[in-house]
């Protein structure tokens, strides 16, 4: 048994935001076989590119890309860290991970250890995902294999809290290899040890809940001082000088955590026969962001007398800013209400995959601004390459138009929250 704890082979199912990072820091000290089921994606990452973050990494010796699931066959652990989204119904879509879950099970040998970092609901792992394993060997769980949890913590395209200085929550079930699992992590960073494998599924969904209800009443917050004809930046700026106030900004939500984990607790908590009052409202709030920011625009615009229809230009389109990531971004929505309301829109985003966006939303982005003239501008994501742009140059009248920026940082804006 000691070996798959100090030696062994690591197999790392899904190659994302977490598996890729997860990847080359425990390629340091072992062998891991880096799988996804995207050919295209092994093959960039075969030549070293990693597309989430436009960067080119050495080749590692220890670090073996592939596709071919009958290569999982070589590791002794094995931490599936597949995406867990949601149906259009805002229920939890566990296909890739059970998906993951049925190709280690077939590949199982004694003394395994299957680790699942997909943000999931209480219950899903212990329950539901070793079921899967259970049904794909003759091993048996807790005794020839073992499973634990260790939620993801990444933060994409940030480069202050990273995988070696973020605490890594580790749980098992199995006490007995416990202080095994905590060896095995701490050659990536510093671990805490969860009592329960639930215990840690829990810690995960609040965390982004938490944030997430955090947006939702300052999101409240600006559609309040909009009604009262207050501006939402200096309320928030004069609330900000008491030590206890939480330094929280408006904004669209989305992504594959905050946006998604609040629908997998109300989830199972719906099955517990209870209805989370607060998590549903927060969702609401944030959800309705997007009409919010049409109708604010809307008015502007008769209010100014700009050209009908007036040319508008969406300055993002990823979920956040430096970060070519466009799962669940809300900048579609917006896009789709100013249309509604007549506006002419087009949207620009240097850092995403335009043809990705294409099949994603059913639109095409501009590949470029240069030489062209609109009368809105919307600074919706503060991409460093936004704040390098001569923004007011693709203004079509210098004297009467609208520069709404939604993240505070422009200072020659005409509005902002």
């Amino acid at each position: 048994m000691a070996r798959w704890w100090s030696l062994a082979n690591i197999a790392i199912l899904g190659l994302g935001y977490v598996g890729y990072p997860l990847a080359r820091a425990f390629a340091k000290s072992h062998f891991v076989i880096a799988f996804d089921i995207d050919k295209k994606r092994i093959k960039e990452l075969q030549s070293g590119f990693e597309r989430n973050t436009n960067e080119t990494f050495p080749q590692s010796k220890n670090l073996h890309f592939t596709h071919n699931p009958q290569e999982l066959k070589k590791a002794e652990v094995f931490i599936i860290a597949v995406p867990t989204p949601i149906h259009k119904d805002k229920s939890p879509n566990l296909s890739f991970l059970f998906h993951a879950s049925k190709l280690v099970g077939k590949v199982l040998k004694k003394n395994d250890l299957v680790v699942f970092e997909s943000t999931t609901y209480p219950f899903c792992t212990s329950i539901e995902c070793a079921q899967i394993l259970r049904e794909n060997t003759t091993l048996k769980e807790g005794k020839d294999f073992f499973i634990a949890y260790s939620p993801e913590r990444i933060n994409p395209a940030d480069s202050k809290h990273t995988l070696e200085n973020t605490t890594k929550l580790i749980a098992t079930n199995t006490k007995a290899v416990q202080k095994r699992l905590k060896s095995l992590y701490e050659s990536v960073t510093d671990t805490y040890l969860a009592p329960s494998i639930e215990v840690a599924e829990m810690a995960k969904l609040i965390e982004n809940a938490q944030r997430d209800l955090n947006i939702a009443f300052i999101n409240e917050v600006a559609i309040m001082c909009d009604k009262l004809g207050l501006s939402a930046s200096e309320v928030l700026s004069a609330a900000k000088t008491k030590w206890n106030f939480l330094p929280f900004n408006p904004g669209l939500v989305g992504g594959h955590c905050i946006s998604v984990d609040p629908y997998y607790l109300a989830f199972i908590l719906k099955r517990f026969s209870y209805k989370s009052q607060i998590l549903n409202s927060a969702r609401r709030v944030n959800n309705t962001m997007s009409k919010f920011l049409a109708q604010k625009i809307t008015h502007l615009s008769k209010e100014l007398n700009l050209p009908n229809p007036a040319r508008v230009l969406i300055l993002g389109l990823s979920f956040k800013e430096n970060c070519p990531d466009m799962r669940n971004s809300k900048i579609p929505a917006l896009r789709k209400k100013l249309k509604k309301n007549g506006f002419k829109v087009k949207v620009y985003d240097p850092l995403i995959d335009r043809e990705s966006a294409r099949e994603m939303f059913g639109f095409s982005t501009l590949k470029s601004v240069e030489g062209k003239k609109f009368d809105i501008i919307m600074l919706i994501n503060a991409h460093s390459e936004f704040l390098e742009l001569d923004i007011r140059a693709l203004l079509k009248d210098s004297q009467k138009h609208i520069v709404f920026d939604l993240k505070n940082v422009l200072p020659y804006a005409t509005h902002r929250l």
